[in-house]
């Protein structure tokens, strides 16, 4: 059974906040930014040792996590089976599932690869009615992790078309909604968790990014919506917002074979509109942002992923990388 909800703890502000304004009304500037500058370290410290407290039993915990094949599913499913959990790794092809058994032979954990596309509604079902069957030593899934998605066709909304969009949103928006639809009843059984990774860009809109910003806001509303409506039976439900990182899905060469076919589609009309130097610059620019803002520590996600699996007292949401947290942060209060 899970620990209680702790998400709503903030609410007490509203009865604090006009008592704290009254007792710091005749305290100096200075010494007001040092007491709101110790609640914000002492919130920190409660979190951080809130946060080392685990569940047990990992090894009858079952959980399924799609989008295996590479990046951060494959890594998050490697470390479950670390600690003895038993993962069913849904990977869209079976050289992905071929691998992951490879790197994963001498853990202790159970493994079983099953192939499923989040975009399909009949892979997605067969996955569902199998894991029906196979979780019953385990009671159900402990937890479901969302997290296939794909970056798909970007650049400027003028040079994208509806299908662009429907791409992006079939698997990063309705393939989280399919998967869980799908699979919740498994978790409601053993009062379990469903996670999924959405995207910094799920609170700050950027431009040339339009349906994978689209698809990540859609992700984040279902999430929000069955987080209340799942709370009745004992489920949770955990948000990551991960910033940039250094991903196959974020390669700069397909990235870059990404926006030129995009750019080739686009109407003569828009080109001429717009201009070859405007397209050529945008694409220097993205890469370079790639480049800058890409961070190498894959880890602090993968461990965020774990954390929101197996902590007594998960977060809610998770803020990951310097750019998520500063300056996209920032510009989300702004």
């Amino acid at each position: 059974m899970n620990s209680p909800d702790l998400g709503f703890l903030w609410l007490l502000a509203i009865p604090l906040l006009p008592y704290l304004v009254y007792v710091l009304q005749d305290v100096t500037f200075i010494s007001g930014v040092g007491y709101i500058l110790l609640l914000f370290i002492t919130y920190h410290v409660i979190q951080k040792v809130v946060g080392v407290f685990k569940i047990s039993n990992l090894d009858k915990r079952a959980v399924f996590i799609s989008g295996c094949d590479t990046g951060f599913g494959n890594l998050l499913a490697i470390k479950c089976l670390r600690r003895g959990m038993p993962v069913f790794a849904g990977c869209l092809t079976e050289k992905g599932a071929a691998d992951l058994r490879d790197a994963s032979a001498s853990h202790p954990g159970k493994l079983e690869t099953l192939i499923v596309n989040v975009a399909s509604d009949e892979s997605v079902e067969a996955a569902a009615k199998y894991l029906g069957i196979a979780t019953k030593p385990y009671g159900g899934l402990h937890g479901i992790v969302n997290n296939a998605g794909i970056v798909g066709s970007h650049f400027y909304d003028d040079m994208l078309t509806l299908d662009n969009y429907r791409e992006v949103v079939e698997v990063n928006a309705f393939g989280v909604i399919r998967v869980t639809k799908a699979m919740k009843h498994l978790v409601k059984k053993t009062r379990g968790r469903i996670v999924a990774v959405t995207s910094i860009c799920a609170r700050v809109g950027l431009r040339g990014i339009g349906p994978y910003t689209v698809s990540k806001y859609a992700a984040t509303a279902y999430c929000e919506v069955i987080r209340q409506e799942l709370h009745h039976f004992g489920v949770s439900v955990h948000i990551l917002e991960p910033g940039f990182f250094n991903t196959p899905m974020n390669d700069e060469t397909l990235a870059k074979a990404r926006m030129d076919k995009v750019w080739a589609n686009t109407p003569e009309t828009v080109k001429q509109e717009y201009g070859e130097r405007f397209f050529v610059e945008g694409r220097e620019k993205t890469i370079s942002l790639m480049t800058k803002f890409g961070s190498p520590k894959v880890d602090l996600v993968v461990d965020a992923y774990f954390h929101a699996l197996t902590a007594q007292f998960p977060r809610l949401r998770y803020h990951l990388g310097m750019d998520s947290k500063l300056f996209h942060g920032t510009l989300r209060v702004l």
